[in-house]
């Protein structure tokens, strides 16, 4: 059985396994500009191999990204989020010249606990580029799961 992990950095992260969760991380305040489009084709790269829960819908913004994600039963959120990170840290640190830390430490993470919640999510993640200005429509975002459906 899986155990329901507890841990607080800054923020308290409560972690049930085999939920729907809303991931949010950020650039580290040290990086010095916004991914470029070669980045976040590479992070999108990343975002798609995270198993083995399934991703439902991600973006990947100039400065941070959102992941809906639906974890398996016995998946370790935390585990998966840190193997994400490191991963595309690696890659944008080793292929792009970045400077390490490439992301902030902390995770925003929201276990999305209704079917009215996570359709909420859904939308909250493809509307995002348009929110900020970037596109004028959501599926014309490159870097979205709705672009690449």
């Amino acid at each position: 059985m899986a155990t329901t992990f507890f841990y607080r950095r800054r923020l308290p992260h409560i972690l049930p396994p085999g939920y729907a969760f809303f991931l949010t991380f950020r650039l580290h305040p040290s990086q010095p500009h916004p991914l470029e489009e070669a980045e976040k084709d590479a992070v999108c790269l990343h975002v798609g191999r995270m198993s083995p829960g399934k991703v439902l819908a991600y973006v990947v913004m100039p400065d941070h990204v959102h992941i809906l994600y639906e974890s398996s039963r016995d998946e370790v959120i935390s585990k998966t989020l840190q193997a994400l990170k490191g991963a595309s840290s690696h890659t944008l640190v080793r292929q792009y010249g970045r400077k390490a830390p490439v992301w902030q430490e902390e995770t925003f993470d929201h276990a999305v606990r209704s079917e009215k919640e996570l359709l909420a999510t859904w939308q909250y993640i493809e509307a995002n580029p348009v929110r900020k200005g970037l596109v004028s429509a959501p599926g014309t975002y490159r870097w979205s799961s709705l672009s690449r459906a």
